[in-house]
Parts: C-alpha cells; structure tokens; sequence
C-alpha cells in the first residue's frame, strides 16, 4: 500500500479527509512517506485588501495557517463573486466584517446551528483555504484531491453524498497575498471523491490508524462489540451513528437534537467579557463596550480551555484550573467557576442525549469521539469513574488519545479515501474477462 501512496503522490494526488466543523476545520492527510499529519483552521473568514497592507508586515517565518491573506477563485463560491480576497481562520479573528458561525438562543432555524455547511461561503472557504494549506506543506503548486469529506446525517439523508460533492468539486485557485508564502499560487483540482455521514467513517479512526502508509489495526478493535452507538459530538451538531452485525443502521442513526459546543462556549467568554476586571481595564483605555477579551471561540479555546483540560488528561492535575489573560497581561484571573458551570451543563445535557439513544438502540457499547470529548472530559470522566463503581464496566468507550478526539473524523475520512483508492486502482489492473 506505501507504493502506491507514493505513486499517487508523484502524481501530486494527495489523499486526505475534511472536517469542516463550526468552530475549525480539521483536515488530515497523508505525506511522502504515507505518515498521517493533522491541522485544524479556525471556522473565521473575513473580507481582505486586495494587497498585502503596510502594517500586516513581510513574510516572516510562521506556521502557514497561522497567517491567511488569500485571492481565492472558484466557481464553489456564490455566484455575486467568485473572486474573493479575504482572511481564513487565526488571521481573520480580529479583522473587521469577520463571519463564523452564528448561534441565536431565540430562533429555532439558528438554535442548533443547522444551516446547511456548504451552502454559504464561510465554509467552502475555509475548505478551500485548508486544502492550499495542505499542497503548499507538501511544496506543491498543482494537487489532484479526491475529496473525502461529511455532513451531518440529517442533511445527508436530505441532499445525498453526490449533490454534497457538487459544492466542492471544480478547479480552484489559491493565492497567498502574505505569510511566508506571499505570491505562491495554489491550483487545487477536485474531480471525484464522495461525501459521508459526519461519523459514518468515523468507526474507520476507532479500528484502525495508518503506519508508514499501510493500515493497521488499533488497541480498539479488541475493546469494541459487534454492535455500538458511536457519538460524535461537535462544535455545531452532535451526531449519533449506529453500527449494528450487518453495518450502519441508517433509521436509528441520527443528529441529536441537541446544542454542540460553541453556544455553551459563547456564554463563557460573554461572561468573561463581563468580568469586573475586564471592565476596569477598558475603562482605563476608554475601550468600547464591544471590545472582547478573546476574538474567536478557537483562540478562547486553545488558550484557556484545552491546556487546562490536557493537564487532566495527562495526570498532571486532578481538577482543571481555568485562567484568563485581559488584555494579554501576564496576570491570569482565575474563571474555573465560570467554565465549569457550562462545562457541567454541557456534560449534563449530553449524557443523557447519548445514553437514551445507546439505550433505545439496544447495541452493546458506546463510543465517544469529536471535539466535545475534550469539552466535557472533566465531568464525563467523573461520570465514568461512577459508572464503573456501580456497574463494573466503563460506561462509555473513548479514544487511546482522548486528546486527539477532534481529529478523529478527518481521520476516518482519510483512511475510506485510502481505502477507496486502493481497491480502484486494483480493479483497474484486473484483466478484463
């Protein structure tokens, strides 16, 4: 299988798998020596100059992702102008007129944030900026992507896989305005490829992971029943897919009706923006109202929450410890009461969604990955400490890496991808009867 990996990529056809999630983008995909590599773009896109600004600086050396002045042309995007210059992701956080997706408590059609991922511009965007991201690691200018991506189960069972790819599939161009690949020009070409079920795959990144550019079977597979519920829960939705002795089980599969992440992570950093602290400090410098103490969900996220959650994880602590930076000072004020009390109400809402429909489907286990995981790890991980004590058995089973949940999906795209194209090429090379 390493061969022909490395005849595809001599072919600059790079296998991977897209995530598009609500509050990043999680793409995966395979090098020159067929080992996975992962990165994550922040779900933010916001209108850019038409040239590199004076004050946005030169191309000093930083992570590519990390600074995204794109032109980027394609005719995915809306039909008003399929010529667009805009910045994707960390750079775009603080940029006026700046889009992410958007939760409203008080309407019904935002509540859940189930807006359709690929019928507006937010999201093929930064698809398409991930995608350049990807080409340009490897130094390739022009990249043949057999797209491997997912919906949610509801709007898959409304659009199906082949009017999803649709969206995405055409010749796109790529140019970096800035960054340390300022000039460099990207041609992405998507003529095939399919789109999945969000979580549908996701069993593939449970049973198995890829060494060297070959499969191989993880610790999982000897953990995992014939048939189990696999949760997947995410920024914007929260998936439920169920696996029974003869596959999905596509009528009792579905998205939960219930909040993913991002709403109980808005009411955080409102909070915090609130803080009489914060407050004292804008008033110091006559700040607007409006002014916040961290820009996007992924920068609170990454920040505040995750590094406090990985101290758990690793052992390091047995509670985590929140803590804020105002204004970027070196004085951190501690917000754990804040964070708990969503995270708890998080968790809470969850365990009960998950484990009525692991209930109502009578399969033996359940499994938890996505990017909630991680969210909700302080009291699901109570939960299980509990679960064992009475019933003798976990409760639920989570990934060897609970750290690298919000990858699990992208992953599982790439190993269907990697798969799909192995057994084409093989019978491609059968002889004719």
């Amino acid at each position: 299988m390493l061969d022909r990996v490395k005849k595809l990529y001599k072919e600059n056809v790079l296998i991977s798998g897209v995530d598009q999630g609500n509050k990043s983008a999680k793409f995966s995909y395979l090098n020159q020596k067929g080992v996975i590599n992962s990165f994550a773009i922040p779900t933010i896109v916001a209108p850019a100059e038409e040239k590199k600004s004076k004050v946005e600086g030169a191309t000093e050396a930083t992570s590519i992702e990390k600074k995204l002045h794109l032109k980027i042309t394609s005719k995915s995007l809306s039909t008003v102008n399929q010529e667009r210059y805009v910045y994707v992701g960390h750079f775009a956080r603080n940029k006026k007129g700046k889009e992410e997706p958007a939760y409203n408590p008080a309407s019904e059609s935002d509540k859940h944030m189930s807006h359709t991922k690929f019928s507006n511009d937010l999201h093929v965007i930064t698809t398409i900026a991930g995608l350049a991201v990807m080409a340009a690691r490897e130094d390739k200018e022009e990249v043949h992507i057999p797209y491997a991506g997912g919906l949610p189960v509801s709007e898959i069972k409304e659009l199906g896989s082949e009017k999803a790819l649709e969206s995405v599939k055409g010749t796109h161009t790529v140019e970096f305005m800035d960054g340390p690949l300022e000039k460099k020009v990207i041609t992405l070409i998507i003529d095939s490829g399919k789109m999945y079920g969000e979580g549908a795959i996701t069993d593939l990144s449970l049973n198995f992971d890829i060494h060297n550019g070959e499969l191989v079977e993880t610790s999982l597979q000897e953990r995992l029943s014939e048939t189990y519920a696999l949760g997947d829960l995410g920024a914007g939705t929260s998936e439920m897919i169920i696996f029974t002795e003869e596959g999905i089980d596509g009528n009792l599969s579905q998205s939960l009706d219930i909040e993913g992440t991002n709403p109980y992570i808005d009411r955080i950093r409102e909070r915090v923006d609130n803080l009489e602290e914060f407050k004292t400090l804008k008033e110091l410098f006559n700040l607007d109202e409006s002014e916040r103490a961290y820009q996007s969900r992924e920068e609170f996220m990454s920040e505040v929450i995750e590094p406090a959650i990985l101290k758990v994880i690793r052992g390091e602590r047995e509670k985590p410890v929140f803590e804020a930076r105002l204004l970027k000072a070196k004085k951190t004020t501690d917000i754990t009461d804040i964070v708990m009390e969503e995270i708890t109400k998080y968790a809470n809402d969850h365990k009960k969604a998950i484990t009525s429909a692991w209930n109502s489907a009578g399969v033996d286990d359940l499994v938890l990955v996505g990017g909630g995981v991680l969210f909700g790890y302080p009291v699901f991980k109570e939960v299980q400490e509990r679960f064992l004590e009475l019933q003798g058995q976990e409760w639920v089973i989570m990934p060897d890496q609970v750290e690298e949940a919000p990858f699990f999906t992208s992953r599982g795209y790439l190993i269907a991808n990697l798969i799909q194209l192995t057994e084409s090429e093989e019978a491609a090379l059968e002889p004719v009867k």
